[in-house]
């Protein structure tokens, strides 16, 4: 007993000295992993302070942006304007909720506009914001105030604003609601625990991620934390608060605010910053001292079953054999716990050793085998002996009592019974052993299969004395023989009538089998399958097909896809599944299911040819060109080679594909693209992105911009002679040329957009001078761009306000009595002043805004003509009606809703068309014509002689006039020219009886020779300006009153 205690106690202590060194060690690295911590806490709260200012740098700069478009505004700079300079200001403050008030300060700080209503005077001189940009000119942040006006905590910042001549004239200022910089701080996801201040220089909260207190206007409560912001520097240090709780914290200043700073501050509080270490080591400590606990347990417990335990079983075995009670046979299980033990055990044991081997591997053979033994007493007809496993087999209990030879039949399958009995006659009879196959019933209900083997034993006299055999339990494999069967089954209907195509190869390759699919894919009978083997079917230069083998080889399986052949010997794609498996007889085949994926593999590249590529051409469409533009745009900038896009745009296509239809346009697109990718290098890129719009990529021209150009200049010349060519298209040869716009890149800010934009501009630079010619992108293209779009917008704008007006120009007979007049649109912009309608009128044409303009126009004319009868006139209004306008479908219908409107005479109104209308479908022209003139409507064709005259339509229009162009006028009587022609015009319309006003008379020379030549009318600033109507009607009067 005293050693038992012995050995217990030393487990104890031995585990105990196993783990007082793990509790060192944790000790050890939980201080470690704290200064970690720590580490890393300080690289979040920089990390954390890094994104803060940025955050705020955002909002700074969006506020510098702001105030810069501010003081570039003309109600702000100019004086006298102080309603538009409010209205200005109000609308920037509306656009967003970041600003409680806009506004404008004079030099000595009075407020002059601003977006927030006050009813007093407001003077800012005092504030830093101010003061800053006027002692430094430049853009200033201020310190944290109440708004004068907005009443609001607020963030001022100011910018200079100054005059034509660059001095100082006052100061833009914005006061950045403090609120929504506290949303907008709020909106960034802080890590736990951390606390953010943004101050201004004076060290006063303007933002503060503490919700449960109000600090912003107060200064920070942290005196330590307050020296390190007023000080403006990027610190990262630790230091307790006036509580004595330690903190960790990142400082760093906002760039972009001038010279007074904005600070971001993050801090965290130590404790936090190693709370997580701390938990981990109290979990690691308390799952220690569980573990010491479990392990002294477990050695009390171990000494006791191991070494204890077994030496007193030991010794009462001992004591058994010695009084040789039979139990003794039976061997102890303990295990031996060391190396005395064992020996003790070892020299026992081999006394038992022989009996107890034998027993075993007899019990042990027939559990494996299933088979059991058993011998009928023939006399008694009872089992004197059953294997226990035959018992098992049978689901019988031994105790129940020995087994007669009635409950062994009743246990036979009915269906089974009668092969027994027979095969039992037979062996009694005297003929050889009996072995037969037959199944039973348990006692529980299931059905097992037997292997019977029998033997008769006879007496002297010959006649049997006892039947001994064995059973062996094969219902395993008698189930296992009838699922193969069942797969084989299942299988062969698969094999038949699979859609796939299933082959059975050897492991040779050789085909031994092949559905009628697979004979259908083929297109050869299953026969001449075989005859040709896995090589005749292969394409023989496949490499994936060693691939596909070895991957079978290694698993006994693969998948993937091989080029097949036909019988006829045309090639085919086919995805295909290879299993290997083992025949009834071990030998290794293999199952190949394949399908034909030819018509999938060319859906796929359509979908790809239709998704990258122009189905006109075949060129690389839009998509696929931003693609190689982007990586070409990216290489260029790594490497600092330069490259060039070529933007080409074909000259008159339109008329072309309206002329001959479609189908040949779409020729022509095709022999434009051949033609462009013939000149092109193998790495160039033609692409097709619209239209007759083509765009060239040109990567690595040169090493410079210089050499580059020229060598942009040479490709882009090749290309438009290259589309100077005739293109020759049903034996009909069609001219046509092309502007291409070029731009160069890298430059600094690129992007791909700005390239093609940059192009395309370009481009239509190349088109307005006369097309078929080359034109380099230059910024001043994008600043005339960016100038129209604006003028466009102004444009917009301007529509039903004051800013559009009409203007009437007289038209006066031989005597000087006014017979009609021209009505025309005039445009007085608040800041650009008068614009002329040659800069305003084609962008209306082009943007679609004329049609809003048109209708208005008419509306104008219709109002006048009342005005003018009203006022005694009776003269007939004339009107510019736009192409664009005249070819809507529903022109005529608002004509006429426009006349019932107004109640206007229609026989006193006069559309005035260019000539340029008539070209496209004539046929339609007049009928829209025809159907106005119905309405009472009269036609006037301006700018005549400039377009394409022709007496054929003149003679089918239903015309009243003809305007001799200005450019006529202008040369006569002096140029013999001009003066034929328009001698020539007058003479032609005399002869059509259609009315003729001349333009542009400027001279009495000009208005004798043209009322001597015959012309009905004079318009021209000889005889009047264009003025408005109601001063017109004054003049008038006046003249009548004189006269």
């Amino acid at each position: 007993m005293k050693q038992t205690i012995g050995l217990r106690t030393l487990l104890v202590l031995l585990a105990f000295v196993a783990i007082a060194p793990g509790i060192g060690v944790l000790t050890y690295l939980s201080v470690v992993v704290q200064r970690e911590e720590l580490v890393k806490a300080q690289e979040d709260l920089e990390a954390v302070g890094n994104l803060v200012a940025a955050n705020q740098e955002q909002l700074v700069e969006g506020v510098r942006q702001m105030l810069t478009v501010v003081a570039n505004g003309p109600s702000v700079r100019r004086t006298g304007m102080r309603d538009l300079c409010v209205e200005f200001m109000r609308n920037i403050q509306s656009s967003g909720p970041i600003y409680a008030n806009i506004g404008y300060a004079d030099l000595q700080g009075d407020v002059q506009c601003q977006g927030v209503i006050s009813n007093q005077g407001i003077n800012i001189s005092g504030r830093r914001h101010f003061r800053t940009v006027i002692e430094t000119g430049k853009f200033a942040v201020g310190d944290y105030v109440i708004g004068m006006a907005s009443k609001r905590k607020v963030l001022a910042f100011g910018m200079p604003v100054f005059n034509e001549r660059t001095v100082l004239q006052g100061v833009v200022f914005a006061a950045v609601d403090l609120a929504f910089a506290d949303r907008q701080l709020n909106s960034v996801m802080l890590p736990k625990n951390m606390r953010v201040y943004v101050s201004d220089a004076r060290g006063h909260i303007i933002v503060s991620s503490d919700k449960t207190v109000d600090l912003v206007g107060t200064l920070v409560p942290d005196t330590t934390l307050e020296k390190a912001l007023i000080a403006g520097q990027m610190l990262a240090f630790a230091a307790p608060d006036a509580a004595g709780v330690n903190w960790l914290h990142a400082v760093k200043p906002i760039s972009g605010v001038g010279q007074d700073p904005i600070m971001v501050a993050v801090s965290i509080r130590r404790d936090d910053a190693v709370a997580t270490a701390k938990k981990r080591f109290r979990i690691q400590l308390s799952i220690m001292a569980a573990a010491a606990l479990f392990g002294f347990v477990l050695a009390s417990l171990f000494a006791r079953r191991f070494i204890a335990i077994p030496i007193r079983h030991l010794l009462d075995r001992m004591r058994q054999v010695e009084q040789g009670e039979a139990r003794t046979l039976v061997p102890d299980r303990t295990a031996p716990a060391n190396a005395e033990f064992a020996e003790l055990d070892s020299r026992f044991s081999s006394m038992l050793a022989k009996l107890q081997t034998n027993q075993y591997q007899l019990q042990k053979a027939q559990q494996i085998t299933r088979i059991g033994f058993f011998e009928l007493d023939l006399q008694t007809m009872y089992y004197k002996v059953i294997s226990p496993v035959i018992y098992e087999i049978f689901g019988l209990d031994p105790a129940d009592g020995p087994v007669s030879q009635v409950r062994y039949r009743s246990m036979v399958h009915p269906d089974d019974l009668a092969i027994v009995d027979s095969e039992r006659s037979r062996l009694f009879s005297g003929e050889k052993p009996m072995h037969l196959e037959y199944r039973i019933i348990r006692t529980d209900g299931g059905v097992r299969w037997l292997d019977a083997f029998g033997f008769v034993d006879r007496d002297e006299h010959g006649r049997p004395a006892h039947y001994t055999g064995a059973l062996q339990d094969i219902t395993e494999r008698k189930l296992s023989e009838l699922r193969a069967h069942a797969n084989e089954h299942r299988f062969r209907l698969l094999f038949e009538h699979s859609l796939d195509g299933v082959l059975q190869t050897a492991s040779n390759g050789a085909i031994l089998a092949a559905n009628a699919a697979a004979c259908q894919i083929f297109g050869m009978s299953e026969a001449r399958l075989c005859d040709l083997g896995r090589t005749g079917v292969v394409a023989p230069d496949d490499p994936r097909l060693a691939r596909l083998l070895a991957e079978r080889e290694a698993s006994g399986h693969a998948r993937g896809e091989l080029t097949m052949v036909r019988g006829d010997g045309s090639r085919f794609e086919a995805e295909l599944t290879s299993s290997v498996y083992a025949d009834g007889e071990g030998n290794q085949l293999t199952s190949i299911i394949l399908r034909d994926i030819t018509a999938r593999i060319r859906s796929e590249k359509d979908i790809h040819q239709l998704a990258f590529f122009d189905a006109l051409t075949g060129l690389p469409n839009r998509r696929l060109l931003l693609d190689h533009l982007t990586l070409m745009l990216a290489a260029a900038q790594r490497n600092g080679e330069v490259g060039a896009v070529l933007f080409i745009d074909l000259d008159h296509f339109k008329n072309v594909n309206d002329a001959r239809g479609h189908a040949t346009g779409d020729a022509l697109l095709q022999h434009v693209a051949q033609r462009l990718s013939a000149l092109m290098r193998g790495e160039d890129t033609v692409a097709r992105i619209g239209g007759d719009e083509f765009v060239i990529l040109i990567p690595r021209l040169a090493a410079d911009l210089t050499d580059g150009a020229h060598h942009a200049m040479a490709v882009a010349g090749k290309a438009l002679h290259a589309l100077t060519q005739p293109f020759v298209i049903d034996d009909q040869p069609y001219n046509t040329g092309a502007s291409i716009g070029v731009t160069l890149l890298p430059k600094n800010g690129q992007t791909t957009e700005d390239l093609l934009r940059e192009a395309d501009t370009a481009m239509y630079r190349a088109k307005s001078a006369g097309r078929n010619q080359v034109v380099f992108f230059q910024a001043a293209m994008q600043a005339e761009v960016e100038e129209r779009l604006a003028l466009e917008n102004d444009l917009i704008h301007a529509v039903g306000t004051a800013q559009l007006e009409m203007a009437l120009q007289p038209q006066f007979d031989h005597s000087g009595v006014p017979r009609g007049c021209e009505l025309l649109m005039r445009w007085t912009h608040p800041v650009r002043g008068a614009v002329s309608p040659a800069v305003f009128i084609p962008i209306a044409e082009e943007s679609g805004l004329i049609l809003t303009l048109g209708d208005w126009v008419v509306q104008q004319g219709c109002r006048a003509l009342l005005r003018l009868h009203g006022a005694g006139h009776q003269i007939p209004v004339s009107v510019n009606i736009s192409p664009r306008q005249f070819r809507q479908p529903d022109f005529v219908s608002r004509v006429k809703v426009i006349l019932a409107e107004t109640a206007a005479p229609a026989t006193d109104l006069i559309f005035e068309v260019t000539e340029g209308l008539l070209i496209e479908d004539l046929d339609a022209t007049i009928e829209r014509m025809n159907e106005l003139a119905a309405l009472g409507i009269r036609f006037s064709i301006d700018d005549f002689g400039t377009g394409y005259s022709s007496l054929g339509y003149l003679r089918r229009l239903p015309l009243h006039e003809l305007k001799i162009d200005r450019s006529f006028v202008h040369g006569t009587p002096h140029e013999t020219g001009n003066s034929a022609i328009v001698q020539m015009i007058l003479a032609m319309a005399n002869n059509l009886g259609i009315h003729v006003v001349a333009e542009g008379v400027e001279t009495p020379d000009q208005a004798q020779f043209l009322q001597e030549a015959g012309c009905d009318l004079l318009q021209g600033y000889l005889l009047g300006r264009p003025m408005t109507i109601d001063r017109w009607l004054e003049r008038t009067l006046t003249s009548l009153g004189r006269g």
